[in-house]
């Protein structure tokens, strides 16, 4: 309840929920400074002493590139004989690799050459009793590695201290191993980069030799196949009497050819002895000199030739001398005469030799043709078997090749089935090297991150409370406010806020025996019967209207208000009274509300103000008039969600039904304060419209008669 004592806050005493001044941050801020300064002394205490007593851990690391190790000498033949290198390694290439590197057969391979298993660091069996950790592991909140076998634990803790990722947009790989002993970290990271060195070659040699074997039965059985379909072949061809002569052409196809050549020269033969036969014909009967080779290399031609010469000689010597009848003259004309006819009878011999030759030519010619049919017919008897024979030879030759391309890769593997001849496809281009500067804790950052860090915590605690729950604002008065102009005089405010006193009475009850009284004797008597309590989730929504003056209902609102805010409940009180708006005026003149909100002119955290006599906040009905329902609706669902309680002033009662029913669907319960008697008409409408309505309880105040009744 107001008194004649209640001032108008002013415009500098309004802070919002959300938006709180920079002046009452910091003032919030210094009154908190003990919570804020011993938790920042703490941080750095406590992480000053952590980061003192960890042990410090070292890190090395080695990088590998990743690259094609084989070379002109060491590549395969298949390779070397394509004449170019093979392609780049991908991207996809280099992580896998990266997986290998994180292989379970990488790791125990260096744990065992390292001898992890006896050092502590990797074993937790091996360490000294930790009775935090075996409480937390009897709690169940930690894992115990006695249940883990000795290789586990080792495992894990090598995979906890080992990273290997692939250097950006390049085809390096980074390993790197983290231990308490910077030689070790050194060692194992080299060893990594070396046993998975080792690791490529070992699986190369074990592919090269899976391949050699695989080869060599292959090889055998394939010697097998092409024995077998040799045999076939020259079984078939003996059978067939399809052998092969020279220039791997069969003995058929020879024939063919030796006959046909002979044949072409028995023709040859044959025409040469006619044609010879007939010039020679020819030259005897027209009488002409026989100037032909045959003739003129015939011995006894010759001979006849030579004693013709002779004869003539001697004719000529004895014509100088004797006369043509002279009896030596007619004999040498008559020897010379029998000379003619002798070579003339010579020469027809010859004539008839030729002819006797191109018979016998002829006859051989058709002798010859008979061969060939028959060397024909072999032939076409056997193109069949030549068929089937080409079959198995391609059959066999396709044998052949296999063999012997198997037995070319076979002995490739074998030249390749050694560890040096196998070059890994990637190199060490940077070993580990031992480091003296630990890699954790990192001291001085590791105690301004946690000091900053708890300082900025614990100033947004503070910061979040003050936004939450408010600051103490300072006592003005309206005079006291510069940005407002002239205020009224506080006179005439108090007159405005003035509300009656209250009493309680139950002696008249105006409600259903059905029901039993409940009197209130104060306004805190009103305030704990309407507490919320701080046990129930949800907030409570309580309305109060009047039957006559809607001043009554501000008053009681604001008093209502303040005494659950007291009490420490989170309260908010709305102004819905745009009539009288006596609980606007409490947030200052001209103060942002609802209306404002509605309008555009104000957010959602300009329209809550705090009370300057109690924590509770107001929000006012606006500057713009009455706020729409459905503002109104959304403004006290919103508000629900922060606050514990919600206190509406709702001026008169509505007679509308509409505005009744806008009304009462923002409460839960409500309030009905009257200046009149118990049994007045409008006190009794106005408390069965509420309950018609479903708010439970409906509390009657009689003002005028120091009554109040509850129900």
């Amino acid at each position: 309840m107001v008194g004649a004592g209640d001032t108008i806050p002013s415009g500098r005493d309004r802070a919002s929920l959300v938006d709180l001044d920079l002046a009452g941050l910091a003032r919030a801020l210094w009154a908190s400074r003990f919570w804020i300064i011993a938790p920042t002394l703490a941080a750095l205490a406590i992480s000053f002493a952590a980061v003192s007593l960890t042990a410090p851990t070292y890190r090395s690391e080695a990088r590998i590139l990743v690259e094609n190790g084989e070379s002109s000498f060491t590549r395969p033949e298949s390779d070397r004989s394509g004449g170019a290198d093979r392609a780049a390694v991908d991207q996809e290439a280099v992580l896998s690799q990266v997986q290998l590197i994180l292989s379970r057969d990488v790791a125990k391979a260096v744990a065992q050459k390292l001898d992890l298993a006896r050092k502590p660091e990797f074993d937790p069996a091996l360490r000294s009793f930790n009775p935090v950790k075996q409480v937390l592991i009897f709690l169940g909140l930690a894992e115990n590695p006695m249940r883990m076998t000795a290789e586990e634990r080792v495992l894990r803790s090598y995979f906890e201290k080992l990273t290997a990722y692939q250097v950006d947009r390049s085809r390096i790989i980074a390993i790197q191993f983290d231990s308490q002993d910077p030689a070790l970290a050194a060692e194992a990271a080299n060893m990594v980069a070396a046993q998975f060195i080792e690791a490529q070659q070992a699986n190369k040699r074990s592919q090269t030799r899976n391949a050699s074997q695989w080869l060599s039965g292959e090889v055998d059985g394939l010697r097998r196949k092409v024995e077998e379909a040799e045999g076939r072949v020259e079984s078939f061809r003996a059978r067939a009497n399809l052998f092969v002569g020279t220039n791997n052409t069969s003995l058929t196809a020879q024939q063919l050819a030796e006959v046909n050549s002979q044949i072409a020269a028995a023709r040859a033969q044959q025409s040469d002895a006619q044609t010879r036969a007939r010039l020679l014909r020819d030259f005897l009967r027209s009488g002409r000199p026989i100037e032909s080779g045959e003739i003129v290399n015939s011995e006894i031609i010759r001979r006849l030739n030579e004693q013709r010469a002779a004869v003539l000689a001697q004719l000529a010597e004895q014509s100088s001398t004797l006369g043509p009848r002279h009896p030596r003259i007619a004999e040498l004309q008559a020897q010379r005469l029998n000379l003619d006819g002798q070579i003339r009878s010579e020469a027809e011999k010859l004539v008839r030799v030729l002819e006797n030759d191109a018979r016998f030519a002829g006859a051989r010619v058709e002798a010859l043709q008979q061969n060939l049919d028959q060397v024909k017919r072999q032939a076409g008897e056997a193109s069949e078997q030549e068929v089937q024979l080409r079959v198995l030879d391609r059959e066999a030759k396709s044998l052949r090749d296999q063999l012997e391309t198997l037995l070319a890769r076979y002995r490739d593997a074998s030249a390749r089935d050694t560890l040096s001849a196998l070059p890994a496809d990637a190199r060490v281009i940077s070993r580990a090297l031992l480091s003296n500067v630990p890699a954790f804790p990192k001291k001085l950052p590791t105690i301004l991150i946690v000091t900053l860090g708890t300082l900025i915590l614990a100033i947004t605690a503070v910061a979040t409370l003050a936004l939450l729950v408010g600051t103490p604002p300072a006592e003005f008065s309206a005079s006291d406010d510069p940005s407002e102009g002239t205020a009224a005089p506080a006179a005439d405010v108090r007159r405005q806020v003035e509300a009656p006193p209250l009493a309680a009475s139950a002696e008249q009850s105006v409600f259903p025996e059905t029901l039993t009284p409940v009197a209130p004797e104060s306004i805190a008597a009103l305030a704990h019967l309407l507490d919320p309590g701080t046990g129930e989730a949800a907030c409570r929504r309580t309305l109060v209207v009047a039957t006559r003056d809607g001043l009554s209902a501000s008053g009681v609102t604001l008093a209502l208000g303040r005494e659950l805010a007291v009490a420490g409940r989170r309260v908010v009180m709305i102004d819905l009274d745009d009539e009288n708006a006596f609980l606007s005026t409490m947030a200052g003149f001209r103060a942002a509300g609802l209306s404002d909100f509605a309008a555009g002119r104000a957010g959602f955290g300009d329209i809550i103000h705090r009370d300057s006599q109690s924590p509770a906040h107001i929000v006012p009905v606006g500057t713009v008039g009455a706020p729409a329902a459905d503002m109104a609706a959304f403004a006290v669902e919103a508000l629900a969600h922060g606050y514990d309680a919600i206190v509406l002033s709702g001026g008169i009662l509505p007679a509308a039904a509409a505005a009744f029913d806008d009304l009462v669907a923002l409460a839960d319960d409500a309030v009905v304060v009257s200046e009149g008697e118990a049994g007045d008409a409008g006190v009794q409408s106005a408390y069965e419209r509420l309950t018609g309505a479903g708010l439970r309880p409906v509390v009657v105040m009689l003002a005028i008669d120091d009554e109040m009744a509850a129900a």
